[in-house]
C-alpha cells in the first residue's frame, strides 16, 4: 500500500514537469508531440532500465535495473519476451542502461551509483561469438572528499565514433547539473574527464543517438531533450527540443528511425512518439 501511494505522488509530480527552464535558459524549444502506447514490456522486465535495437536480429535488447540476472532480453516492439542471452562473467551490480555498435557487440552500463561511492564502474562489452570484455573507469574530477556534490551517478550512454558517450545523473536538490564524458569502446580502465555540461531541471536517465548520428536523445523522469551533432562532434551545443512525455518513471529510450523514438518506464509501459524535424 506504501509503495502504491508513493508511486501515485511521484506520477503526479511528473505529470506537472514543464519545459519552461529548458526553453528559457538552454535554447530547447517547447514542442507539442503526441505519445501513443504501443505495448507492455514482458514481466521479466519488471524493472527496465535501458533498451536498444538488437544487432543481432530484428528485435530489440533490454536489461533490468539493480539487482536482476546478468541477461540481456530480446523482445519484440510491443514487449513480448522472445528469448533471454545470459552474459557470462558479468554481474548485475547497478545495470543503467546498454547500447551496441556497428560490429555487433553490446556495451551494458555496470555504472549506476546512487550513493556517490562506487569505485568499481564498469561497461560490459558482449558479444555471442566473442564472449565478454571489460572497460573500466573513473570520473577524473570526482574526490570521494566528504561533503562533495551527488552528482558521479550514470544511467545513460550510447556508442558512436568508437567511442562511449556518458550523460551523468545528479541527485543534488534544485537544478541539476549532467556532464559528459567519453571513453574508448575497447576492453582497459581509463580516467574519464567531463567533456561538456548542461544545467538541466530533470534527472537524466537514458540517452540514444540516431541512426544517421546527427542527433541525440537524453530522456528524464518526465521529459526529452533533443540535440544536434554537427561534425560528428557531440556536445550540448545544438540544442534542439524539449518535449514533455509525463509517464511516471521513464528510464530507457531508443530510435526506431530518423523521426521515431521509443522508449519504456519502470511500470512496463512502452511508448511511441513523432520527432518534429
Amino acid at each position: 500500500m506504501f509503495q502504491k501511494v508513493l508511486m501515485f505522488f511521484f506520477a503526479a509530480k511528473v505529470a506537472l514537469v514543464t519545459c519552461r527552464y529548458e526553453a528559457v535558459h538552454e535554447g530547447l524549444e517547447k514542442q507539442k508531440i503526441k505519445v501513443e502506447r504501443t505495448g507492455r514490456l514482458a514481466e521479466v522486465l519488471n524493472e527496465c532500465s535501458g533498451i536498444c535495437p538488437s544487432p543481432w536480429s530484428g528485435h530489440l535488447l533490454a536489461i533490468n535495473d539493480s539487482g536482476g540476472e546478468a541477461k540481456l532480453y530480446e523482445i519484440s516492439r510491443t514487449g513480448k519476451l522472445l528469448r533471454s542471452h545470459a552474459v557470462p562473467e558479468a554481474v548485475n551490480r547497478d545495470w543503467e542502461d546498454v547500447t551496441a555498435d556497428a560490429a555487433g557487440n553490446v556495451y551494458i552500463g555496470d555504472f549506476g551509483n546512487n550513493g556517490n561511492g562506487r569505485k568499481d564502474l564498469t561497461i560490459y562489452k558482449y558479444h555471442p561469438d566473442a564472449g565478454t570484455q571489460q572497460i573500466t573507469f573513473r570520473y577524473t574530477d570526482q574526490t570521494f572528499r566528504s561533503g562533495e556534490k551527488s552528482e558521479y551517478d550514470c544511467e545513460a550512454f550510447f556508442w558512436a565514433n568508437d567511442s562511449l558517450y556518458l550523460f551523468t545523473k545528479s541527485w543534488e536538490k534544485g537544478l541539476k547539473t549532467s556532464r559528459l564524458y567519453v571513453i574508448p569502446d575497447r576492453p582497459g580502465h581509463y580516467d574519464a574527464a567531463p567533456h561538456d555540461e548542461i544545467l538541466l531541471k530533470a534527472q537524466v536517465t537514458g540517452a540514444a543517438i540516431s541512426p544517421e548520428k546527427d542527433r541525440f536523445a537524453l530522456i528524464t523522469y518526465g521529459k526529452i531533450f533533443l540535440f544536434g551533432i554537427r561534425n560528428s562532434t557531440i556536445n550540448f551545443r545544438s540544442p534542439l527540443a524539449c518535449l514533455s512525455i509525463a509517464r511516471q518513471q521513464t528510464e530507457a529510450i531508443l530510435y526506431e528511425d530518423a523521426n521515431t523514438l521509443l522508449f519504456t518506464n519502470e511500470q512496463r509501459g512502452i511508448y511511441q512518439i513523432q520527432q518534429r524535424n
